[in-house]
């Protein structure tokens, strides 16, 4: 007997997040114009630099393979849970903190876009982790979304990410031997992306949001011109 369908269901609520963010429409840098909210948004990179190019192949210039997803809370969020949506720039001043760092690094902030999603807090957590352990951004992890310091290692070793691409402001330079580590640790994340996964709940979450992806994508493919998927 099949088990009674809870919508209510931590994976279910991750599906349905998971889903809404990546039908938001996507902006690119720079950022042109400010907005309020806290939430969840994504990175894309579409530019031309050898070591991502397995990945660019990869998302075919659908958007859909992040290089990072990220977070912003409202700014006294411990402090207490509300409903209100957030009147502060939370998502944007993050946006506008990566602009930075790409630029800083020699990077072309025209190379990458974004997509965000203003959220209630009860529900970032959760958006982000699931969207992280789904499609598995390859800069998670290397100190890119680090604010200050916070990219240096305790040994002073710079981070991953700027082992790959030096020149952001108080962070440390990457010798030989740390850039060579950060650029396999990057090839090794490309190759995972799109393979099984070990947890058989982060595996049904991924396949039923590809395919309500697809799905949608298939619809608007098929719609008369200047209408789109049905709502």
């Amino acid at each position: 007997m099949s088990e009674p369908f809870d919508p209510l269901a931590v994976e279910n609520i991750g599906v349905t997040l998971a889903v809404e963010l990546l039908e938001q429409p996507t902006g690119r840098f720079p950022l042109t114009e400010r907005f309020t909210g806290a939430g969840i948004y994504a990175l894309y990179y579409h530019g031309e630099l050898p070591g991502y190019a397995a990945l660019t192949a990869l998302d075919a210039g659908r958007k859909l393979y992040p290089v990072y997803i990220g977070s912003a809370v409202r700014e006294k969020a411990k402090q207490g849970f509300t409903s209100r949506p957030s009147v502060e720039r939370r998502v944007y001043g993050r946006l506008r903190s990566h602009q930075s760092s790409i630029g800083q690094a020699g990077l072309n902030p025209a190379d990458f876009s974004y997509r965000y999603l203003i959220l209630n807090d009860a529900y970032i957590t959760l958006a982000e982790s699931v969207l992280i352990a789904v499609f598995r951004p390859i800069w998670n992890g290397l100190g890119f979304g680090s604010n200050g310091v916070g990219g240096v290692r305790i040994d002073g070793k710079a981070s991953l990410w700027d082992g790959l691409h030096a020149g952001r402001a108080g962070r440390p330079a990457a010798d030989a031997v740390r850039q060579a580590e950060a650029a396999a640790h990057v090839a090794d994340c490309i190759a995972r992306i799109g393979t099984d996964y070990d947890d058989p709940r982060t595996q049904e979450m991924a396949d039923r949001i590809m395919q309500i992806v697809n799905g949608l994508a298939l619809l608007r493919s098929q719609a008369p011109r200047g209408q789109g998927a049905p709502g």
